[in-house]
This record gives structure tokens, C-alpha cells and sequence, in this order.
């Protein structure tokens, strides 16, 4: 439905007011875009980095794992489970990009292995899974800071596109048509009352 606008030189004062504030918000969000889309693509190449770590290392790690194990029999096994617990502490801490909160963690290892494999009788390669494993835990928490933070930033993204494109494609353009039609309205009508006032001067003359 299309709004009816008032012709006069508040309204137009007004809407010129509006339009200002409109392009220097604009001018800021495409700012903000820029730099939003720049910290997105940093983080994505360092997500990607971690991603390549990750899937390089742990199924090797895996691997090494598999191959001790189908040598270590069920009942050794569980004596390990029993021997050497292992407590992780997750810890949350808070980052800002571009005034946006993300999460930051961190692995606490309370306990370390009372007992070295090799002294069970036990090939020494557990030692050096588990160590492997525990170094990657921290690689792993990171690919998922890293992924998260990736997902917030982009519906940051987004959400400043959208209002961009709001901006640049509707409310701009309807304003500088707004103030077209009323300053269009307002010389019309500024010619129609110097007409006016010429036919008056005209016949006022003649009466003299």
C-alpha cells in the first residue's frame, strides 16, 4: 500500500534529516562488513589449518592404539583402565571479535599415569599413544572453538549483509524518492502562487 506523504517543508526538512542518518549508516555497516567478512576469512583459514592438524595426527594416533591393543589382552586391559584414571577439567574463558563474545577453552589434566606400561610387561608404544593422545586433546577442543566461532561470526555475517542490502536497495532509495516528490510538490506549488500573484498584480493594475 502506498503511503501518502505530506508536502510540506517540515516533512521535508525531516526526511532529508532521515536520509543523512540513513547513508552514514550505511557507510559505517559496509565498514563493519568489511571487517567482519576479513575476520571471517582469517578464521577460516585457520580453521581449515586446524582441520588438516587434526585429521593428519589422529588417525595415526588411532591407529597406533589399535595395533597395541590387538596384543594386549581384555583382562590387561582393564588393569590399565583401573591403574591409570586420568581426570580433564574443561575451562571456559571469553574472547572478543569484533565486539562479538566467543567462547575459549581449555583442558586441565589433574592426574598423571602412576604406572609406565613397559613395566607391566606391556609394550612401551602405550606410553607413547596415550602421551600422543593427550597433546591432540587440546588440538581437538581447538578445531571446536575454531568451529563454533566460525558459525557465530558468519550469522554475524549475515545478519549485517541483510541490513546493508536494506539500506542500499529500500529505505535509501524510497527516502530520496520521498524527498524528490515533495520537493517536486513544493516548486509546483511555489509556481502556482506566483501565477497566482501575477494574475492578481495583473488585475489590480487594470482596475487602476
Amino acid at each position: 500500500m502506498k503511503q501518502r506523504i505530506s508536502p510540506t517543508r517540515m516533512k521535508l526538512l525531516e526526511t532529508k534529516k532521515r536520509y543523512l542518518v540513513a547513508v552514514k549508516g550505511h557507510k559505517l555497516l559496509k565498514e563493519k562488513l568489511e571487517a567482519l567478512v576479513h575476520e571471517l576469512i582469517k578464521l577460516a583459514r585457520e580453521f581449515e589449518k586446524q582441520e588438516k592438524l587434526v585429521g593428519d595426527r589422529l588417525p595415526k594416533i588411532l591407529e597406533k592404539f589399535l595395533m597395541i591393543r590387538s596384543n594386549v589382552t581384555d583382562s590387561v586391559m582393564d588393569k590399565i583402565q583401573k591403574q591409570c584414571t586420568v581426570e580433564y577439567h574443561l575451562q571456559m574463558k571469553e574472547k572478543s571479535i569484533m565486539n562479538l563474545t566467543l567462547p575459549a577453552f581449555q583442558i586441565i589434566r589433574e592426574s598423571l599415569y602412576p604406572t609406565r606400561y613397559d613395566n607391566m610387561g606391556i609394550s612401551p608404544g602405550f606410553d607413547m599413544v596415550f602421551t600422543e593422545f593427550d597433546s591432540i586433546l587440546s588440538d581437538l577442543l581447538k578445531l571446536a572453538e575454531l568451529e563454533f566461532s566460525l558459525f557465530e561470526l558468519a550469522k554475524i555475517v549475515e545478519q549485517t549483509k541483510r541490513r546493508v542490502n536494506a539500506l542500499e536497495y529500500i529505505l535509501i532509495p524510497e527516502l530520496e524518492n520521498t524527498i524528490k516528490t515533495i520537493s517536486s510538490k513544493l516548486d509546483e506549488n511555489e509556481r502556482s502562487n506566483i501565477i497566482r500573484l501575477m494574475k492578481i498584480k495583473d488585475i489590480l493594475n487594470k482596475k487602476k
